[in-house]
């Protein structure tokens, strides 16, 4: 109970501000009394400083026995602002915390934590031991990493919750049941999952919504990020076909997968994805967003984890779900020394919607 007597304080890097905010208003609705009355203002803001050498200082308000949250998602430029969290866990550690939550909607290089080349980096395994063995911190809470085993990277293992039946409720209540109104019957949808790995990490979304499941068997002969498709296992034959993956980056994989799909006989095709990243080396971003405004897919459903409604404001075909109010519940509960088990039931899911 002791952690009730600390006074909270929010803070955010670079481009994680806006979903830092909402989520601090999500806060006030879910914090003890007790809390709030000593954490007037749960977001601050930091003080950066760039000196003509390039190098970065961070500096904060004070946080001398304060419970301090850290909110840290995958913007560009990726590196640059992976440096500027380690400049504000290192000013935060230097002002005595009572303690410290870094709280990863996305986390960075949670791609590239596989040795699957000859001497190659693994960021991915290596910054969650920055963090845990250099600046000692020892809660993190991540949303929907790249793949589950991540969250064992760090010391102790990082808490980690879905964005799934947030998606599975807005799929239920705005796309079967308002189709259903349209003479659609629900034996009409399958849930396909964009690869194996789709399918281990999403699988209880189709146990959720009762829908049969089929997924696109691929076959990635090098490290690029589009991939050699294979082949549809299951049923997608005059289907509305709701393709399910962690994220969207180029477009080019989703965009394949909707071309398999229509390949084979799927009537519509709505994509959902938890981390809409919508970039490319080899193009600007609204020739990403054009590509896929102008596919085949008819709806894409994602999340705020990372910056994007700035880069989607003249689409028709996105819509953006908040998972403030979920980090907020998570956070919540952190804060308060509590389980976030209650997270994992879809039962509970009036929690955060």
């Amino acid at each position: 109970m002791f952690y009730l007597s600390y006074p909270v304080k929010v803070f955010a890097t670079s481009g994680s501000e806006n979903l830092a905010q909402q989520i601090c208003r999500e806060l006030e609705k879910r914090l003890p009394p007790s809390v709030l009355q000593n954490s007037p203002s749960l977001f601050s803001n930091i003080q950066s400083v760039r000196f003509s050498n390039d190098n970065l200082q961070v500096q904060v308000d004070n946080v001398r026995g304060y419970f301090v949250v850290i909110v840290h998602t995958q913007v560009q430029s990726v590196n640059d602002h992976l440096i500027e969290l380690f400049a504000l866990l290192d000013a935060v550690i230097n002002a005595r915390p009572a303690d410290v939550l870094l709280v990863f909607p996305y986390m960075p290089y949670s791609r590239s934590d596989r040795k699957n080349q000859p001497r190659i980096s693994t960021m991915g395994h290596r910054i969650p031991q920055i963090i845990s063995q250099s600046f000692g911190i020892k809660r993190v809470l991540l949303l929907d990493p790249h793949d589950s085993h991540i969250k064992h990277y760090f010391e102790p293992t990082a808490d980690e919750i879905s964005s799934i039946y947030l998606f599975a409720n807005y799929i239920q209540n705005n796309i079967i049941s308002g189709n259903l109104l349209k003479n659609d019957d629900k034996n009409d949808y399958v849930i396909v999952f964009a690869d194996a790995g789709a399918a281990k990490r999403f699988s209880n979304l189709a146990y959720y919504l009762r829908l049969p499941v089929a997924y696109i068997d691929k076959e990635r002969p090098d490290n690029t990020e589009t991939g050699y498709f294979k082949k549809v296992v299951g049923d997608v034959l005059n289907k509305n076909c709701i393709l399910i993956d962690d994220e969207i980056l180029t477009g080019g994989t989703v965009l394949g997968d909707a071309n398999i799909l229509r390949e084979h006989g799927a009537k519509s095709i709505y994509m959902a994805a938890t981390h809409a990243i919508l970039s490319s080396l080899k193009e600007p971003d609204d020739a990403v967003i054009q590509k896929l405004e102008l596919s085949s897919i008819d709806q894409f459903i994602v999340s705020d984890s990372v910056p994007v409604e700035h880069k989607i404001k003249n689409s028709h075909k996105f819509t953006v779900l908040s998972v403030a109010p979920l980090l907020a519940e998570a956070i919540s509960r952190l804060v308060q020394n509590e389980s976030i088990t209650y997270l994992h039931d879809p039962s509970n899911i009036n929690l955060y919607t």
